[in-house]
């Protein structure tokens, strides 16, 4: 209850002395309602209740330099200067001290400071309560916004990441509960978001927070951390992330008039990119911020144009991010949020150079800058590029389960595809797909009318089998490298809207896109990577829906033949006979880049040493 009482007397004195309404009390010291009002009204002494609003009381002896309670002085009798005041007051209580016997009968009344009293008093206050432990910013996170209130209890917290495979691990000592925001009731998220946002949220008919959202906005927002979050695509992370960079705007615009953006969203794709994109876009608008989509595939003019009128929000993919910046027509100088989505990927598609180039050019951690990192999977060359650019980021599991080790909590974060899909694997001979291809259509696209999504390995045998597709007479479309961006989206659109709901794409739109109701997926030729296995397989059976997957696995997919078997079990699977024929011998992991010719480990390769020749060589 004492620090309790500190910190409201604290959030008061911060807003200079004015009234603050028990809502935004409870919001700036991570506590309930009930418990903020049942305190003011219970320590009158010490604060003035007049309905919502309280302010502190300055008739407490602790706000005033003399502790007894005296008469109050007269206009005339006040001195200019508090020492004058003090010491005034102080002869005229002991005058009053020694005339005590004369009138036993009358007791002293709280004091009524005037205007100049108060004013030297509250001067006194602010000079004892202005020493280094005390002059925090208010934007600084204090102890109590780390940590949970009375009604979110260690057991109940835990109880609930436990339900909703929720884990939190940093290197803090010791470690803050990180309390998540499970409602949008929640004091802090109405005292700290723009009231425009709240007002989207109740127009979309958003219930609750989803999990990750829940337990990344109080890190990113109240403790001003660094985060890595180790989820899966269809979580709802680009709130997660979104939320907290309009808000790092929104406080940020209020120093700084800079036309430059504040907020950069890298992703792998120009799909995902746009995907990001539209949800910030909708979001950052509310807020009166401006954002741009920056991809390859379409003329460089128009994304110039609207980078020199002035943008707040940048969502972007790699490759042509670094060539506008090269051009000098994109400054990132003024980034202080930075969101990396899909990490993995990024690095998986050969980006890792350009991806350390760009954070580059944002400002750097000693600035202040914030990232936030998000990804499906934690290897070794993720892990170096937020020890890199991350500071002492903390890890949020979502969709996994924590392990007691040698009395540490550990995280089991192998790769693990979606329970809720029922995974078919067929081994069967090259020829042979096509016909079984079109068996399957029948089978669960007869009518045409359920998404069904079918994963090509190349680009060729994408148009490929999109062109027998048609001449059979079935309404279908493609997706991959060689098609130009509006045909893309035309064709991803048309996918989502079920006007044309059956796709062929490339691995380009297996990870990230945020595709409802999948409800067949079908590998027609087997992925180079069991990642990519699990990712595809997984656009189906997304937001707690079931859904289906076929596999067809041909004699020279043997070398996966392992890794798929350990993938099903893990799943709950049933393994065919067929498939175990193969072996279960999992091969040894090879550099994603460069094979078998790659560092040890997977880890990123060594930077290329440049040689220079004499004219004498």
């Amino acid at each position: 209850m004492g620090d309790l009482q500190k910190a409201i007397k604290k959030a008061i004195r911060k807003s200079s002395g004015k009234s603050l309404t028990i809502a935004e009390l409870a919001a700036s010291t991570s506590s309930s309602v009930d418990e903020v009002s049942k305190l003011v009204q219970k320590k009158k002494k010490k604060f003035v209740c007049d309905g919502e609003n309280v302010t502190l009381n300055l008739s407490d002896p602790d706000l005033t330099p003399n502790a007894s309670p005296v008469p109050s002085p007269k206009k005339d009798d006040v001195e200019p200067s508090l020492s004058n005041g003090v010491k005034k007051r102080k002869h005229e209580v002991a005058a009053g001290s020694a005339n005590a016997g004369k009138d036993a009968s009358e007791t002293p009344k709280s004091p009524k400071l005037s205007k100049k009293d108060k004013k030297a008093a509250k001067k006194a206050k602010k000079a004892k309560n202005s020493g280094p432990e005390n002059d925090v910013p208010s934007t600084a996170p204090t102890t109590s916004s780390l940590m949970s209130s009375s009604s979110d209890s260690m057991a109940n917290l835990a109880e609930w990441r436990t339900s909703k495979k929720i884990v939190v691990m940093s290197n803090e000592t010791p470690q803050p509960d990180y309390a998540p925001y499970r409602t949008f009731d929640t004091p802090q998220i109405v005292a700290t978001l723009p009231a425009a946002l709240l007002e989207l949220f109740k127009e979309k008919k958003f219930t609750n927070p989803t999990p990750i959202q829940a337990q990344t906005w109080p890190i990113l927002m109240d403790s001003g951390k660094d985060i890595v979050g180790i989820a899966e695509t269809g979580s709802g992370k680009t709130l997660a992330f979104g939320v907290p960079g309009i808000h790092f705007i929104s406080e940020s615009k209020k120093s700084s008039k800079s036309k430059n953006a504040s907020m950069l969203v890298l992703a792998p794709t120009r799909e995902l990119a746009n995907q990001s994109y539209e949800v910030l876009e909708e979001f950052g608008f509310a807020c009166g911020l401006r954002s741009m989509v920056i991809y390859g595939g379409i003329p460089k003019f128009e994304q110039k144009k609207k980078l020199s009128a002035g943008v707040d929000i940048i969502v972007g993919t790699p490759g042509r991010l670094k060539d506008l910046i090269e051009e000098k027509v994109c400054d990132l100088s003024n980034v202080g949020f930075m969101v990396l989505d899909e990490a993995d990927r990024m690095l998986d598609l050969g980006f890792e150079e350009e991806v350390r180039y760009i954070i580059g050019q944002t400002k750097p951690i000693s600035a202040g800058r914030q990232t936030a990192m998000f990804s499906a999977t934690w290897p070794k060359d993720v892990q170096e590029i937020a020890k890199s650019y991350m500071r002492e980021p903390v890890r949020v599991y979502v969709g996994f389960e924590s392990i007691a080790a040698d009395g540490q909590m550990e995280v089991d974060d192998s790769l693990s595809a979606n329970k809720r899909v029922t995974q078919t694997v067929e081994v069967i001979e090259d020829r042979e797909r096509e016909f079984r291809l079109k068996a399957l259509l029948n089978q669960h696209h007869k009518g045409q009318k359920t998404r069904v999504l079918v994963f090509a390995l190349y680009k060729k045998e994408a148009a490929r089998i999109e062109g027998n597709l048609k001449r059979q007479g079935w309404n279908v479309n493609s997706i991959h490298g060689d098609k130009t961006q509006e045909a893309r989206t035309n064709a991803l659109n048309g996918f989502k809207d079920c006007s044309c709901p059956l796709l062929i794409a490339t691995d380009v739109a297996a990870r990230g896109l945020d595709i409802p109701d999948v409800e067949l997926v079908i590998n027609y030729t087997f992925p180079l990577t069991i990642e990519d296995y699990v990712h595809r397989i997984g656009r189906t059976g997304r937001a707690g829906k079931t859904g289906m997957s076929y596999t067809f696995f041909q004699p020279g997919d043997k070398s996966h033949a392992g890794e798929l078997q350990q993938v099903m079990k893990q799943a709950g699977q049933d393994v065919p006979e067929e498939l175990m024929a193969f072996g279960s011998t999992i091969k040894k992991k090879e550099h994603k880049l460069y094979g078998a010719f790659g560092p040890r480990g997977g880890g990123p390769m060594k930077k290329a040493t440049k040689i220079t020749f004499g004219d004498d060589d």
